[in-house]
């Protein structure tokens, strides 16, 4: 008899512990979404969504976000606001997120006009964003245009391990190359 209220306890205890990750529940976000993608390092050279998130919507502050949105779809221009459902991963992969981002609603919608200017990391730590197999691109995603800077591109990216350069959009497909530093 006292083994089986023994075991009767044991099991109480067990399924009575909870497993919402220390009282971490989903929460509903509001994020901002900015009309163009930074690069950043992840497992390696990635590019990220660019993000505003409670009081930082609407001030000059972004965040690179490295994370996916399920259900969102990025288009390059359009600056996004959204509602967003954050979960708590209970085993994430080691150099994965520990939440989960599903869209829930794209409240609004603005386009950005192709001659916004706009900045992108191009060399972070000596690590270059730009590649050549197929002409210029970032990452080999995004076609860029360096204008009449290719060789200052060149030297700079040679001899310096910070890079970053100012862009407008020519298409949602190609940035064009204003100003380097």
């Amino acid at each position: 008899m006292k083994k089986q209220i023994l075991i009767l306890m044991i099991l109480g205890i067990l399924f009575s512990c909870s497993s919402d990750d220390n009282g971490k529940q989903s929460q509903t976000i509001e994020m901002r979404i900015n009309h163009f993608q930074n690069t950043g390092i992840a497992e390696g050279p990635v590019l990220t969504l660019l993000v505003q998130e409670g009081d930082e919507i609407e001030t000059n502050t972004w965040t690179k976000f490295y994370s996916d949105i399920e259900g969102f779809d990025y288009e390059p221009g359009t600056i996004y606001n959204l509602t967003v459902k954050a979960e708590p991963i209970s085993n994430p992969l080691a150099d994965g997120s520990s939440i989960k981002y599903t869209l829930l609603e794209v409240e609004s919608t603005q386009e950005v006009d192709d001659e916004t200017l706009f900045d992108i990391d191009l060399k972070i730590n000596g690590e270059n964003f730009l590649t050549t197999e197929s002409g210029l691109k970032l990452l080999n995603q995004i076609d860029v245009d360096c204008n009449n800077l290719c060789n200052e591109l060149e030297t700079t990216l040679q001899s310096q391990d910070f890079v970053i350069g100012t862009f407008k959009r020519i298409s949602s497909e190609e940035i064009q190359l204003v100003e380097l530093y």
